[in-house]
């Protein structure tokens, strides 16, 4: 679990929000209120605004919306909310949840982040890399035991 994670506020534009995810380098934030998780927001809310909205009529994919990324459609997009776009139904885990459950979960749906919450307050993020590091640790003991 990292202690050290990204927060953005609900009102935050999502321009500043692309911003805090591209110098952390993070694919997700965590929105909150005080230290009250409220929604994630993941690189996938921003792919989604870029997607065209696809219609089914007679048999055949309708594709609406821009063919190419405008500057102007780049600007509109940055400046709506972090709460307009985020996802606020978050799975979140305590502190003390089995490790068993928390890879379960992290399996589930393509989620990449799953917030520790303790007492109402974000406490933590635990994102996929972290289980990929359980590895690590198992390799370098067994590289000084030989």
């Amino acid at each position: 679990m990292e202690t050290a994670f990204v927060t953005a506020s609900p009102d935050a534009a999502l321009g500043d929000v692309a911003a805090l995810m591209v110098r952390h380098r993070v694919d997700g934030v965590a929105v909150v209120e005080g230290e009250r998780l409220v929604g994630m927001i993941t690189a996938a809310e921003f792919l989604q605004l870029l997607l065209p909205n696809r219609v089914r009529f007679l048999d055949v994919d309708l594709y609406l919306g821009p063919r190419r990324l405008h500057q102007e459609l780049l600007r509109e997009i940055a400046g709506v909310r972090a709460k307009d776009v985020m996802t606020p139904a978050v799975h979140t885990v305590a502190p003390d949840t089995p490790l068993e459950q928390v890879i379960s979960l992290l399996g589930q749906h393509g989620r990449r982040h799953l917030p520790v919450v303790e007492e109402g307050r974000l406490v933590g993020m635990i994102d996929r890399i972290d289980v990929v590091r359980l590895f690590t640790h198992g390799s370098s003991r067994e590289e000084t035991r030989g």
